[in-house]
């Protein structure tokens, strides 16, 4: 389920998402729980103005962050341990999505300092796409 919702951009359809999978199927059934759960929503399509071809955003509104907190904080104690405490406490504080984006330069320098890179640029990405 988080490949596919790592996939949604707000360009595919449900249709091209279905088909990127291995098993339409398993992805009718990922993607109804993303819907369901609110982390994505269906909006009308340009071309069409209809639903049934209907574009899928990630369902995040500006003002409600929780989710990206939530990740962030997480994944920088997973990457950093205790070191990730004071900038936490800050990002903890951040009620507003151009809050939170005040903190991604000291987020980057923190990163920077992981032992896993890798996982540290992986991340660094999924963050950059959520603040965009």
């Amino acid at each position: 389920m988080r490949a596919l919702l790592i996939m949604v951009d707000g360009h595919r359809t449900g249709t091209q998402l279905l088909a990127l999978g291995t098993s339409a199927a398993e992805g009718k059934r990922h993607l109804a729980a993303l819907l369901y759960g609110g982390f994505i929503r269906e909006t009308p399509s340009a071309a069409t103005g209809s639903a049934p071809e209907a574009r899928l955003h990630p369902a995040v509104p500006d003002e409600d962050i929780s989710l990206a907190k939530s990740y962030v904080i997480r994944t920088l104690h997973e990457l950093l341990g205790a070191d990730a405490r004071a900038l936490a406490a800050e990002i903890e504080k951040s009620s507003t999505l151009d809050e939170l984006r005040q903190h991604f330069g000291k987020l980057r320098a923190l990163v920077g300092t992981a032992a896993d890179q890798k996982k540290a640029a992986q991340f660094l990405e999924k963050v950059a796409l959520v603040l965009d």
